[in-house]
């Protein structure tokens, strides 16, 4: 099921410069474009808790391998509403952390 989220919302992401979609509330999905303020290193491990510019506190739920992202203002985008950061055309499961 995830996989299937994550090409989904990879399959939007690269269609979205071409022509916006018109589709009912129930169906859309919130996106936004962030990127990660802290740590400076960020792995995409399970577990692995990071902070975005807008203050908001995330934590990795489960992802595959990913490697290293040694750019410290890496551009992300973040999805609320499925629970999903996607970094490099990759798709990590992630948690909102409550402060």
């Amino acid at each position: 099921m995830f996989l299937y989220r994550a090409w989904i919302l990879l399959g939007l992401v690269s269609i979205s410069a071409l022509a916006p979609a018109q589709s009912s509330k129930e169906d859309s999905i919130s996106c936004y474009k962030s990127a990660i303020k802290e740590p400076i290193t960020f792995y995409g491990n399970p577990g692995d808790a990071f902070t975005l510019y807008d203050g908001s506190k995330w934590k990795v739920a489960s992802s595959g391998p990913y490697e290293y992202v040694p750019l410290r203002y890496r551009n992300i985008l973040i999805c609320p509403s499925e629970q999903m950061l996607i970094i490099d055309k990759k798709a990590l499961l992630v948690e909102k952390v409550k402060s």
